[in-house]
């Protein structure tokens, strides 16, 4: 199994915003300029009303230094009930900036942070892999059921994925499906492919080399 780039790395921090600024101090927007510069983001709301299709406000395009002379890129999105990082290195990476912005932010601010305070943690790792595991080895008979769509359509059809969700629950499960199927726009003799997980990248990797021995096994 090889690594051929992280497509995303999420790290969602759920929690009431409100427990940061417990006096309801004026911070704003002084914080919007201060995270800003910080992190070198070149693109943030102009206002805190200057909210995306999400109803976050959103920064872009910013940079975290997370080893000596190692910098990634990372995205903020902050709602009401939490914050989400995106980077494209890792989701420890999300993390660590998450980590880094809280701390700093309430040294700068004079705000409570406590990592109790966080509620729930969720993440999302994608991921692009090579891999020389034949996905059809799952089933052999998978192969016929393919012939017969594609007779169906009148087009070619193979078997190119597998995918494992959440089981159903009321309320809805709110932790993403984990998938592993061909990358889009290759053909299966690239051994090219696209996974989602809902946890940590370096997890997420090394569950990936366990389904690669399993299929050899």
């Amino acid at each position: 199994m090889e690594l051929l780039n992280v497509v995303m790395a999420r790290a969602v921090w759920l929690f009431d915003m409100n427990e940061l600024n417990p006096r309801g101090k004026s911070i704003f927007p002084e914080l919007l300029d201060w995270i800003k510069e910080a992190y070198g983001f070149e693109k943030v709301p102009s206002s805190v009303t200057d909210l995306d299709e999400t109803k976050a406000l959103s920064f872009s395009r910013g940079s975290f230094q997370v080893k000596e002379e190692i910098f990634v890129n990372v995205e903020l999105k902050i709602y009401t009930d939490g914050l989400v990082a995106n980077t494209w290195s890792s989701t420890r990476d999300a993390e660590a900036f998450l980590t880094d912005m809280l701390k700093s932010a309430s040294e700068e601010f004079s705000l409570v942070y406590k990592p109790e305070v966080i509620r729930r943690k969720m993440y999302l790792s994608e991921l692009h892999v090579s891999s020389i595991l034949n996905l059809i080895n799952v089933n052999p008979k998978l192969g016929e059921f393919s012939e017969k769509v594609s007779q169906l359509s009148h087009h070619e059809f193979e078997f190119a994925g597998l995918s494992f969700w959440p089981r159903q629950s009321f309320p809805p499960a709110t932790i993403s499906a984990f998938s592993f199927e061909r990358k889009i726009n290759t053909d299966r003799d690239e051994y090219k492919y696209f996974s989602r997980a809902p946890f940590h990248t370096d997890e997420h990797f090394h569950l990936l080399e366990e389904l690669e021995q399993a299929f050899m096994a």
